[in-house]
C-alpha cells in the first residue's frame, strides 16, 4: 500500500489541532465529549486530519481521552484500533512492501517526523536501526559481510530477498540490485556449477576469488559448501601428480576421456581450464582418433619400435596401466597381425582387398621375411597367397564352386589375365570362368570325366540343377541331363522315342559305332538285341520265345515299351495285334476249341504259370473258375450226369482218356473216373 505523504502529514497536523483543541477544551472541561473531533478527523485528505496534529505534536495530546497507552478508555476508542503501533502506521505497516514503498516515495527523510532526525526513535520511540542497518532502511548493520547476508540466504533461500530487492533481484522497492555484488540470487547465476560457469570465473579471477563465500580453505566457509566435493584441490583441475599417466591415465580409462570435457572441452583443446590434452596426447585417451586403424598405430610401432607402446601397455604388452592388452588384438608384441591372422579367412580378405604389396612392409619386398623374420612361403607357394597345392582342382576348383568365379577376379585381374599376382587364369583354363581345361567340350574329355566320377562332380560348378551354377552354363545347353542324358532316360519311352525320332546313330557318339559302349562304356545290348534298338531278340514273336518271357516275368513288363493299355505305347506295336489280352493268349482264345484242345493236349498245369497254381487268376488275374468248374476244364455243372455222361454217350468214353489217363483213374487232371463210375463204361 502506498501512502501519500501530504496526506500524511495533514494527518499529523490535524491530530495537532485536535489535541490542541482538546487542551482547550479540558480547561474548561476536564473530560471532553465524544464529539471532540470534527467529522473529518479520521480522513486523511482533510485538513483536519488527526495524522497531522500527531505529527505536529506528538501523542501525548492523545492520551488525555485515549488513555496513556492509547487502549482507549470511557468510551473513547483506543488508537490500536486503526493503528499497529503508537507510531500511527496502519495494520501491516512493517511489511516492506508497506512502509518500503512509503519510503521509495518519498525517501526516508519522512520518517525523521516521528523517528527522529538519526532515525533512532524521535516522540515515536521507535528505531529504524532496530531493523535496518542505516539510513537507507536496507539491511542491519554488517549486512554487507558475506557471513551474514550470505548465512541467511544460505538458510532460507534467496527468495527471502525479492520483498525488497523484486522478483528479479534487480532492486525492487529498494531500488538495489542484488546484481551490483552478485551475478545471481545465492550468489551465483544459474548453471554455475557447471565448469563452463564458474570454471571461467575462477580462470579469470582465480581460486582466491572463491574464498570470500567457501573460505579460505575451499571447505565451505559460510556458503557450507566445499570446493573439493568436486574438486581435488583449490586450483580445481587435478591433484598433485596428476600429469602422472598412471594417475590421469587410469582415470581415464576408469570413467572415459569424456569426463575430461568438463574442463578441457569436447573437443578436448583446453575448454574452460585452457589446458589442452593434445600438450601431451595425440588425442582423447592417449591416442589419435582412428588409433586403432593398423594405418595408425601400426605405422607409429614401424618408426619407434614396439617397446614404445610399453610406457602404457607395459613391458610385457598384457595392459600396463591403460589395462589393455597388446594381445587382445594382435598375437605377439612386435604388433604383427591380430588373433587369428593365419586363417585365409582374415589375412586372405585383406591380402585380396589390398593385394599382397600390403604384406612387404614387414615381410619384405620378396616375401622372405623381412623385419618380421617370418616368410609367407612358410605357408604360400607364392605371394599370391594360394596355399601349397593350390593349384589342385580339388583345391581352387572349391573355392571357385563356393564363391564364383568372380572371387578370382580380386587378385587375377577382371579379365583374369593376372591382374596385380601376374598369373593368368587362361594359363591353365580355357575361359574367364575357368571351368574346364582346353578341349574339355569334348565328349572324349569330359564324358570319360563324368563316366569315371559321376554326374555328381559337375554340380559343383554347374549347379544341383545342371542349369548354370556358379560357372553360369547350363550342361543341357548339349545335354539333356546330367552323364549325357534325361533323368528316367532308360525308359523305353525317353530314349525309344529319342531313337525312333534321331535313328539309332545317334547313339554311337556316346555308345560307340558298335553300341557296345564307346566312352560311356554302357552297351546297348545288355538291353536291346540289336542296333536299330528294337525291343525284343531275334525270334521273339514266336510264342516260346516271348510266351515263356511273359509267364516268367508276367505282362507287366511289355508296359514299358507297348504301353500301360498295351496298345503300342513308345513302341507303337499293339500286343494286341497277335494277343486277344494282356494275359499272352491269341485271338479267340476262349474258345473252347482253341484252349481247350490245348489243355487236352498238353494238360492245364501250363496255364498255372499265368493263372495261378489254384487256378484263382494269378499275375493274369483271370480265374480259369469263372469258366470252368475246377482246373480240369470242363464246364460248371460238368458232374452232372446229364453234362458229361451225354458227352461219353455222343463221343465214347475214349475221349475222357486224354485228361483222365488211360486207365481212367486220373492221368494229368488228377480226377479219376473211378470216384464215381465203378468202371470206364458209365
Amino acid at each position: 500500500m502506498t501512502i501519500d505523504m501530504r496526506r500524511l502529514r495533514w494527518f499529523l497536523l490535524c491530530a495537532g489541532l485536535g489535541l490542541s483543541l482538546a487542551a482547550g477544551c479540558a480547561d474548561q472541561a476536564a473530560e471532553p465529549g465524544l464529539g471532540s473531533h470534527p467529522e473529518t478527523w479520521s480522513r486523511a485528505d482533510s485538513p483536519d486530519f488527526h495524522g497531522e496534529l500527531v505529527r505536529e505534536r506528538g501523542l501525548a495530546t492523545c492520551r488525555s481521552c485515549h488513555a496513556a497507552d492509547l487502549q482507549g478508555k470511557s468510551g473513547a476508542p483506543g488508537c490500536w484500533d486503526c493503528h499497529n503501533g503508537p507510531g500511527g502506521h496502519p495494520e501491516n505497516w512493517a511489511a516492506p512492501a508497506q512502509h518500503g514503498a512509503a519510503v521509495d516515495e518519498g525517501g526516508a527523510a519522512s520518517c525523521a517526523i516521528c523517528h527522529g532526525a538519526d532515525f533512532l526513535g524521535g516522540w515515536s520511540a521507535v528505531s529504524c536501526l532496530s531493523c535496518h542497518d542505516d539510513t537507507n532502511g536496507a539491511h542491519p548493520a554488517g549486512w554487507a559481510d558475506p557471513a551474514q547476508h550470505g548465512a541467511t540466504v544460505r538458510t532460507a533461500g534467496a527468495a527471502t530477498c525479492t520483498a525488497c530487492h523484486g522478483a528479479d533481484y534487480a532492486g525492487g522497492t529498494s531500488d538495489v540490485s542484488c546484481f551490483t555484488c552478485h551475478d545471481g540470487p545465492g550468489g551465483h547465476p544459474e548453471a554455475w556449477a557447471l565448469p563452463a560457469q564458474h570454471g571461467a570465473a575462477v580462470g579469470v579471477n582465480g581460486a582466491a576469488s572463491c574464498a570470500a563465500c567457501h573460505g579460505g580453505d575451499y571447505r565451505g566457509g559460510w556458503s557450507a559448501i566445499s570446493c573439493y566435493a568436486c574438486h581435488d584441490g583449490p586450483t580445481g583441475p587435478h591433484p598433485a601428480g596428476w600429469a602422472d599417466p598412471a594417475q590421469h591415465g587410469a582415470s581415464v580409462r576408469t570413467s572415459g576421456a569424456a569426463t575430461c570435457t568438463a574442463c578441457h572441452g569436447a573437443d578436448y583443446t583446453g575448454g574452460t581450464s585452457d589446458v589442452s590434452c593434445f600438450t601431451c596426447h595425440d588425442g582423447p585417451g592417449g591416442h589419435a582418433i582412428g588409433w586403432v586403424s593398423p594405418a595408425q598405430h601400426g605405422a607409429e610401432v614401424e618408426a619407434n619400435g614396439s617397446t614404445a607402446c610399453t610406457a602404457c601397455h607395459g613391458a610385457d604388452y598384457l595392459g600396463g596401466w591403460s589395462v589393455v592388452s597388446c594381445y587382445s588384438c594382435h598375437d605377439g608384441p612386435n604388433g604383427a597381425h591380430p588373433v587369428g591372422w593365419a586363417d585365409p579367412s582374415l589375412h586372405g580378405a585383406t591380402v585380396r582387398d589390398s593385394s599382397a604389396s600390403a604384406c612387404t612392409a614387414c615381410h619384405g619386398a620378396d616375401y622372405t621375411g623381412g623385419t618380421s623374420d617370418v616368410s609367407c612361403f612358410t605357408c604360400h607357394d607364392g605371394p599370391g597367397g594360394h596355399a601349397t597345392g593350390w593349384a589342385s582342382p580339388d583345391e581352387h576348383g572349391a573355392e571357385v564352386a563356393a564363391n564364383g568365379p568372380t572371387s578370382c577376379a580380386a587378385c587375377h585381374g577382371p579379365d583374369y589375365l593376372g591382374g596385380w599376382s601376374a598369373v593368368s587364369c587362361l594359363s591353365c583354363h580355357d575361359g574367364e570362368n575357368g571351368a574346364h581345361p582346353d578341349g574339355w567340350a569334348e565328349p572324349a574329355q569330359h564324358g570319360a570325366t563324368v563316366r569315371t566320377s559321376s554326374a555328381a562332380s559337375c554340380t559343383s560348378c554347374h549347379g544341383a540343377n545342371y542349369t548354370g551354377g556358379t560357372s553360369g552354363i547350363s550342361c543341357f545347353t548339349c545335354h539333356d541331363g546330367p552323364g549325357g542324358h534325361a533323368t528316367g532316360w532308360a525308359s523305353p519311352a525317353l530314349h525309344g522315342a529319342e531313337v525312333e525320332t534321331n535313328g539309332p546313330t545317334s547313339c554311337a557318339a556316346c555308345h560307340g559305332a558298335d553300341y557296345l559302349g564307346g566312352w560311356s562304356a554302357v552297351s546297348c545290348y545288355s538291353c536291346h538285341d540289336g542296333p536299330n534298338g528294337a525291343a525284343h531278340p531275334v525270334g521273339w514273336a514266336n510264342p516260346a520265345q516271348h510266351g515263356t518271357t511273359v509267364r516268367t516275368s508276367s505282362a507287366a513288363t511289355c508296359t514299358e515299351c507297348h504301353g500301360s493299355d498295351f496298345n503300342g505305347g513308345s513302341s507303337d506295336v499293339s500286343c494286341f495285334t497277335c494277343h486277344d489280352g494282356p494275359g499272352g493268349h491269341p485271338a479267340n482264345w476262349e474258345q473252347e476249341s482253341e484252349h481247350g484242345a490245348t489243355v487236352v493236349s498238353q494238360s492245364a498245369l501250363g496255364c498255372r504259370d499265368c493263372h495261378g497254381t489254384d487256378y484263382q487268376g494269378g499275375w493274369s488275374a483271370v480265374s480259369c473258375y469263372t469258366c470252368h468248374d475246377g482246373p480240369g476244364g470242363h464246364l460248371p455243372n460238368w458232374a452232372n450226369r446229364s453234362r458229361h455222361g451225354r458227352y461219353a454217350e455222343n463221343n465214347g468214353s475214349d475221349s475222357c482218356k486224354a485228361c483222365h489217363g488211360q486207365d481212367f483213374k486220373g492221368g494229368w487232371s488228377g480226377t479219376s473216373c473211378y470216384k464215381c463210375h465203378d468202371g470206364p463204361d458209365p
